[in-house]
Parts: C-alpha cells; structure tokens; sequence
C-alpha cells in the first residue's frame, strides 16, 4: 500500500511538469542506486521508495487519479489504485527503462509468470444505486484457461519440459558496462517467451495457446458512494494469456451517473421543490422524491423564507468505506403567480396594507 505523498518523495511541486518530474526521478535514482551505495543499509528502500513515487507521478492517468482520490490506496478497486505491492525488482525495472536499458538482472528473479490483460468495462448508474449500492450482472468476451491442458498449452499425455535456451529460468542475461559499474541486464527467453518451460507437444484443443475465448455473466458489487470516474478491480476476471499464466483483471469504470431531479453534494443529495405563497406563511406538507423511489412527506414550517432548506438525515448516499448515508436537503422556493383575477389581486392588495406584510 502507498502510504506517502509521491510529490514530497521526489521533490516536486504538484504543478510541476512531467519533465520536471522525471529529472527529479533520474537524479534521485542514480543517488540511491544500491550499487553506489554499497554501505547504506537503507539505500535500497529509498531506491525502491523513489521508483514508487515515479511509478504514480510518471503516468499521467495514474498521476490524475492520485491527485484527484488523494491517496494512492483509493480507485480503480476502492482500495488499491495501482495495483500489488512495489518491490525492489519493479524498482529497477523502472531505473532500467528510464536509464535506456532493456531488462534487469543480479538473479533476483527466476522465471516469469505470464500477466493477461486487464478488460475494462463503462457502466451507468442512476441516483439509487449510488446512495444503496447495488448488484449488476455484466457480460464480457474474454480468454479463458483452455480446459482441456489447464492453461498450460500442452497436450495433458506428453507435458511439459524445460525450454533448451535458458535451461527453465525464463530469462537470458547480459552484461553491459556503465556510468554505474557492470550492469547485469536481463531480458525474456526468446524460445519460450519467459515461461521457463516448452510444451513437448501442443494441446490440439488450443493450438498450444493454452487459451480459448467465451463469453461470460459476472455478478459485479458496486459499493454505495460512488461517482462517475470511479473504477472497481475485480481481480482474475481479466484476460488469461495461456502458456501457464496468470488472468489480468476485470476493471468496472463508472462513466456516469444519472441522480434525476436530484443534485449532488459530496453525499448529500439536494433536491429542489416550489411551495405556495400561502405555504410558505401557513406551513404545510409536501411529498419529496427519495433516492430509493417513492416519496416521503416533509413538514415545512410556518413562516418559511425562500432560500430555507429541509433536512431528510440519513436518506442521501451512502457514504464510500464507511458506515451511514449522507442526507438529503430540500431547497425551497415561493411560486411567485405571473398573472391574478381581479378577486386574487383585491385580496393581495389588502394584505399589502398589512404592516406584517412588509419587509
């Protein structure tokens, strides 16, 4: 989880420019690089803390996001934005693509696990099922598991075997020299694309693919409390790669929200409603809308001004990662009639003279 600002880890303002940003990062990187810091005990976490900070701050969707939920632990699942924890190996991965290496070495990682793509999926919401969440069924055309080989790409009577060029570590390594010392770089096999392993024979239902595509119904929690913008990550809904790999995720996008005759305000809704002149110094009842359909009536007092507002508490949104609902308010305003009969103008005209009808 990132429990740090990101602008405060690398310096920067948070107006600052994306190139003001990376010099930050490349500076900060080649400062706390473990390898010029052989006797700092703690270079490495501010190696890894730095990484991090650019990870968010070097992607300008990712930056948004940060800057608009305030934390790195908000959307796209409502509790981690950016995915897993950052190690030391994504640390590098980022110093090596922003120094122009390839990939990165010093036999911190064996055989790589094949990732597939994420599928992201725009929905709609209306007033009550941001303020009650609600439940949807989604249908999504993703890759699956081929059923018959597992995944693996591999007829099930032969299996498999480790690939011949990396001898089933996944990776080939080189070594470069540079402004650092001797680098280590290190880049997926090209015979087996990183698996570590080969079929002895390709599964005859997948073509070796180790996938096949379906169309698929997911039940899809959406939370109360959300607004357009949001993002839901349903883990391992996503794409499976085949070849033994790992499903990318499903991620549920709340493009917008349809809140009706209702407006809104953090979690309150506001709703506005039109009494009478007479209402308004009598008092009465009036039928608000709820969120949740239906209508509720509400007592408006005698004497009420425009402008004043009824309070419903507790039947606005409910509030994200937390418990209750926010409320809703009812703004009032007098119907002021553009015409009068001769009756209604006579009877107005004597209240006029009325000293409790003037201001």
């Amino acid at each position: 989880m990132t429990s740090f600002d990101p602008y405060e880890v690398l310096g920067v303002s948070r107006d600052a420019s994306q190139s003001d940003i990376k010099r930050a990062y490349r500076r900060l990187a080649v400062q706390y690089h473990p390898d010029k810091n052989p006797d700092d005990p703690d270079a490495e976490d501010k190696f890894k803390r730095v990484g991090e900070a650019y990870e968010i701050l070097g992607n300008p969707d990712k930056r948004s996001r940060y800057d608009r939920f305030g934390s790195a632990d908000g959307a796209p699942d409502l509790g981690d934005i950016f995915g897993g924890g950052f190690g030391f190996d994504d640390a590098l991965r980022t110093f090596m693509e922003n120094f122009g290496f390839g990939g990165f070495g010093g036999g911190r990682r064996g055989s790589r696990t094949r990732r597939g793509h994420d599928i992201t999926v725009d929905v709609e919401l209306d007033a009550e099922e941001v303020a009650l969440g609600a439940v949807r069924e989604l249908e999504v055309r993703r890759s699956e598991a081929c059923p018959e080989c597992d995944g693996t790409g591999a007829d099930p009577g032969e299996g498999m075997e480790n690939c011949g060029t990396c001898g089933g570590r996944g990776q080939v390594r080189s070594t470069r020299r540079t402004f650092l010392g001797a680098i280590q770089t290190v880049h997926d096999c090209p015979d087996c694309g990183g698996a570590g392993q080969r079929a002895r024979k390709e599964c005859s239902a997948c073509r070796g693919s180790g996938a096949t595509v379906r169309r698929r119904k997911l039940k899809v929690d959406l939370p109360a409390g959300v607004s357009a913008g949001h993002f839901i990550r349903l883990r391992g809904q996503g794409d499976h790669p085949g070849s033994a790999g790992v499903p990318g995720d499903l991620i549920v996008h709340v493009k917008d929200v349809d809140y009706g005759p209702f407006r809104r305000d953090g979690f309150d809704l506001v709703v506005d409603r039109e009494i009478s002149f007479p209402q308004a110094a009598l008092g009465g009842q009036i039928r608000v809308p709820l969120p949740e359909g239906g209508e509720e009536n509400v007592e408006v007092p005698a004497g009420t001004q425009p402008g004043d507002e009824l309070v419903l508490r507790g039947k606005g949104i409910g509030m994200l990662q937390q418990r209750g609902r926010g409320d809703l308010r009812v703004l009032l305003s007098v119907y002021v009639p553009k015409k009068l009969s001769r009756s209604e103008r006579k009877a107005l005209e004597e209240l006029a003279s009325s000293r409790r009808f003037s201001p």
